[in-house]
């Protein structure tokens, strides 16, 4: 098993280098190529922004991306595992992207992990886009475009802008909004929200605005929802995207995120654009806004939103307060139960590195940890309600040994109190991913309660969700 996991990390270290290196061979080909340049400055971009994105070219050809890793020595299965080389039976190999400016896509500790490559030249039988497929390192469901630089600006001005395209992504923190980023080839998945819930709590979405954008902007509200996020809706001109609207004026950008709209809102007025009539209105409501209604925690907001349907529809509040109240939330309830909250599993990986790094001091260090073992001890016993002795003896004997080993050839030059301090950071780190597992927990069990008794608040849970926010905000202040 050692082996194997060692033979898999030699695999991914190889085709990270691989994408690095074709990643800078595209950004050489780019520079060859003025007209691309051209084209990309007229867009609203500049020289800075594609050097910061490693923006790149390849020039239309069969092979050659492919001869030039083959020239670094890849293999054949290594540049197709990377997903730039397609096989064809009797033809050999030959290149996946052909004329096509090469957006990276990067992970979340800026490495390339695949491309996005649009098409450059006339070529109607062509895709605009297409994304390397997936593979050991590339999984769409699990990358947004631009956040690697997008981390920071969102946990500073605690929101993430959600648009489509990378040019949306690339004029928009260009713009000053680096808290921006794109989904790659996917609609929004669970992973994505866990992504951005690690630095903010509230999402604003500009998706397009023709029926495909107004469909994924539903389904990106539903899956938000899901996770206790808080979703604006950014309106857009019709027939507009962010990128269009930052090249008319980045002064309408700027007044556009300024005035984010809740989904009910910007479904109706987005419905008032075509004069419905009131049975059309009224389909709206039942089948798309009462459902959203249905999430809001507060009663009185609630109620206000209500109100705003009753004047979309032209009825008295207590005909529609009558109708949402016999409105059956099974769906709305399945929506929320079908996300039970998970563990992440890089959470399970720090417990794991924390307790064989407790392991290691009580083998090397052991008369300088027992100074603070009774502490690290009691505090990891309140956040997990568990023994730490006894989760330690739970890895295997091999495992345990194997660290030791590998602590030992790897930090031999560390002293007691770099250990000492990662063990603290790392107790914070996990009480942290507790309390925000409890908080999903009861916010989960708040919006039930609310969606079957309308008219009770359920104010036990609320002070209970209220006690955890404030300790989760005094361990951030501490930790800053």
């Amino acid at each position: 098993k050692t082996a194997q996991s060692q033979q898999a990390q030699t695999e991914r270290d190889r085709l990270f280098k691989l994408l690095d290196l074709a990643t800078k061979w595209y950004e050489v080909q780019l520079r060859k190529t003025p007209e691309i340049v051209e084209y990309l400055l007229k867009r609203g971009l500049t020289k800075e922004t594609m050097i910061s994105f490693r923006l790149g070219f390849v020039p239309d050809g069969w092979r050659a991306i492919y001869d030039y890793l083959k020239s670094k020595k890849f293999t054949d299965r290594e540049i197709e595992r990377a997903g730039l080389a397609v096989s064809k039976s009797g033809s050999g190999y030959y290149d996946r992207f052909r004329s096509r400016i090469m957006f990276p896509l990067f992970d979340g500790r800026s490495r390339v992990v695949g491309f996005s490559g649009r098409i450059w030249g006339e070529n109607d039988k062509a895709a605009k886009y297409i994304n390397s497929p997936e593979g050991p390192l590339f999984d769409k469901s699990k990358v947004l475009y631009g956040y690697h630089t997008a981390k920071s600006a969102m946990s500073k001005s605690d929101y993430c802008i959600l648009v489509e395209g990378q040019l949306d992504v690339l004029l928009s923190q260009q713009s000053g909004y680096e808290n921006t980023v794109a989904i790659s080839g996917t609609g929004l998945t669970d992973q994505h929200v866990e992504m951005i819930k690690r630095f903010t709590d509230t999402v604003y979405l500009a998706l397009d605005s023709d029926k495909a954008g107004i469909k994924a902007t539903r389904r990106s509200v539903i899956v938000s929802y899901k996770h206790n996020m808080r979703v604006k809706v950014i309106s857009l001109r019709e027939g507009e995207d962010p990128a269009d609207t930052i090249s008319r004026s980045a002064e309408a950008w700027d007044v556009a995120l300024m005035e984010p709209q809740d989904y009910i809102d910007f479904r109706m007025k987005l419905s008032e654009q075509d004069n419905p009539d009131f049975e059309t209105k009224q389909t709206l409501v039942h089948n798309d806004l009462f459902q959203f209604i249905s999430f809001t925690k507060s009663a009185t907001t609630r109620d206000h939103m209500l109100q705003k349907i009753a004047v979309f529809l032209g009825t008295p509040i207590t005909a529609v307060r009558n109708d949402f109240e016999s409105y059956n939330p099974e769906e709305t309830l399945d929506i929320i139960s079908e996300h039970p909250i998970e563990i992440k599993q890089e959470s399970i990986d720090m417990k794991k590195e924390f307790l064989l790094m407790v392991h290691y001091l009580d083998d090397s260090f052991s008369e300088r940890y027992e100074s603070i073992k009774t502490d690290i001890e009691q505090k990891y016993k309140a956040i997990f309600n568990t023994d730490i002795f006894s989760d330690v003896n739970n890895i295997s004997t091999e495992e345990r040994s194997m660290s030791i080993f590998v602590f030992e050839e790897k930090m031999a030059d560390k002293k007691f109190e770099f250990f000492e301090k990662k063990i603290k950071e790392s107790l914070k780190t996990m009480e942290l991913d507790q309390l925000k597992i409890e908080s999903g927990k009861i916010q989960a069990q708040i919006r039930k309660e609310q969606i079957m008794n309308p008219k009770q608040i359920p104010t036990e849970l609320m002070r209970k969700s209220s006690d955890i926010r404030k300790k989760i905000d005094s361990i951030k202040n501490i930790a800053e």
